[in-house]
């Protein structure tokens, strides 16, 4: 057998994935017109990409993308737009795409658009796949499947129209069904050499390890990730990081941060963690463990994020807590305004590498890390009751940041608060006052207020007011009374723990 023949490829495989492609109605369907008109125009179509792999074993498959040798560009949009649209539920057809043109079809039956392109080779000849060259004519499925990241996605299912009906096969160049079968990642042809062509291969094969149970990263795909990532992962945009990092995540975090680092890539990623303390990653896997067990899987997107950088967090909290600190005893500098609650209001740092990481909803994150924050602080600010209330009533639900706090102080080995008692006892007691009847008693608008607010929150949380009438005298003696230097109008018992 010729190097360049494919891999010979068992009956039944190719069985299953026609099998699978014709339990779906409407894609058949299109597939059938499609791959006839492609024949007709004297051309080869082909399935491609991860669908295959799926399919191949016995996955359902998501994304639908053809390929198509021996027309021309122009030629296949005339033959896209010629298939009958309405039988076949076809909405539009659309070229996309400034470095090759892909033709977007998209359908009243599937949720994704279809890709169509046709078969093409391609060299990079800048850093990040940002700039490369590529050419389509006379490009066959060899080339094309050679040009593919990984074995198990270079693998295509070849199509064959007749009068009477449209089958195929599995067509496997490079090894890939093999290592489906020993579950591996294996790069096509020389490794170096595609992490070269586009970096982001690298997150790409960690991610397609971890979404895959039982999978491993081959030997010396993996020993070419380690080489190169110094030289060419600060090459990626970060906006193309940020998805795959994401996903993979989403598919195992703990695995994820532990392949980041054995890589060598999560220094690169993360420079800052350097700084942290020796068993910040432990703690980082552990949250992530218990966080898992309270959530499901997968676990909300801006929890998996906040989780990367709690202890990049803390860091933060710690070096101002220690800088305030200096000033108020060494300095004669004043208190910064609102105590440890102000020194905690914000973290820029934190805020700076979500930022510059891309991540999606920086804001959900960073808040989300800042009320951590503030609830592992709890128990030195004033009006602790009403503070509680006031962070939760920020979720639409209190169980994310719930587990993240519970996560974070077991990964620790702190003692954590039982939130639980007092959020089930402010959705018991509505507020007895509000603003407006402050202002009808004599109490103006503005901080003040707030401050009078709170602490009659707190104090109707705790039961030390019950009633709208004590509330009010309670309110007036707040007003008038002017707290000592450093005094804390704290209505709160004593802390309460698990």
């Amino acid at each position: 057998m010729d190097a360049s023949d494919p891999v010979p490829v068992p009956k039944e495989i190719s069985a299953r994935v026609l099998r699978a492609l014709r339990r779906r109605k409407p894609l058949w369907r299109f597939l059938a017109a499609f791959c006839r008109a492609v024949e007709q125009a004297g051309g080869k179509p082909y399935l491609a990409g991860g669908i295959v792999r799926d399919l191949a074993e016995g996955r359902p498959g998501k994304d639908i993308d053809l390929m198509v040798a021996g027309v021309g560009f122009e030629e296949l949009g005339k033959l896209l737009r010629s298939l009958p649209s309405r039988p076949l539920g076809i909405l539009r057809v659309l070229p996309v795409g400034k470095a090759f043109a892909v033709y977007k079809v998209r359908t009243a039956w599937a949720k994704e658009e279809l890709d169509v392109a046709l078969a093409r080779a391609e060299r990079s000849t800048g850093p990040g796949h940002r700039e490369f060259r590529f050419r389509t004519r006379n490009v066959d499925a060899r080339e094309d499947a050679g040009r593919r990241d990984f074995t198990i996605n270079s693998l295509l299912f070849a199509f064959r129209a007749d009068a009477v009906r449209v089958t195929g096969t599995v067509v496997d160049f490079h090894g890939g069904l093999a290592d489906l079968r020993r579950k591996r990642i294996r790069g096509v042809g020389n490794a170096e050499d595609r992490f070269r062509e586009d970096p982001l291969r690298m997150l790409r094969a960690i991610r397609q390890k971890n979404e895959r149970t039982g999978y491993s990263i081959e030997k010396k795909t993996w020993a070419a990730i380690r080489r190169v990532a110094p030289a060419l992962f600060r090459t990626i945009p970060a906006e193309r990081v940020i998805d795959e990092l994401l996903l993979s995540l989403s598919a195992d975090p703990a695995r994820t941060v532990d392949d980041l680092r054995r890589s060598g890539i999560l220094p690169i990623l993360l420079p800052e963690v350097r700084g942290l303390r020796k068993d910040a990653l432990g703690k980082m896997k552990r949250r992530y463990a218990i966080l898992e067990r309270r959530l499901g899987h997968p676990m909300p997107e801006n929890v998996l994020l906040a989780n990367l950088l709690v202890d990049f967090a803390e860091t933060e909290i710690r070096a101002r807590l220690r800088i305030a600190a200096r000033k108020r005893t060494g300095g004669g500098v004043p208190k910064p305004a609102g105590g440890r609650e102000g020194l905690l209001l914000r973290l820029p740092r934190a805020e700076g590498i979500a930022r510059r990481l891309h991540f999606p909803k920086v804001r959900s994150v960073v808040r989300m890390l800042e009320d951590l924050a503030r609830l592992r602080e709890i128990d030195r600010m004033r009006n602790r009751h009403a503070r509680i209330e006031a962070i939760f009533a920020r979720w639409e639900t209190p169980e994310p940041l719930l587990a993240l706090y519970e996560a974070a102080s077991r990964a620790a080995g702190r003692e954590e608060f039982d939130f639980l008692p007092v959020l089930r006892e402010a959705a018991r007691r509505p507020a007895l006052l509000s603003g407006k009847r402050l202002i009808e008693i004599g109490i103006p608008a503005g901080p003040g207020m707030e401050t009078v607010l709170e602490t009659l929150r707190n104090a109707t949380l705790t039961g030390i007011v019950g009633t709208a009438g004590e509330a009010e005298r309670m309110a007036l003696r707040i007003h008038r009374r002017k707290p000592a230097a450093g005094r804390r109008a704290d209505h709160s018992p004593r802390r309460d723990r698990k």
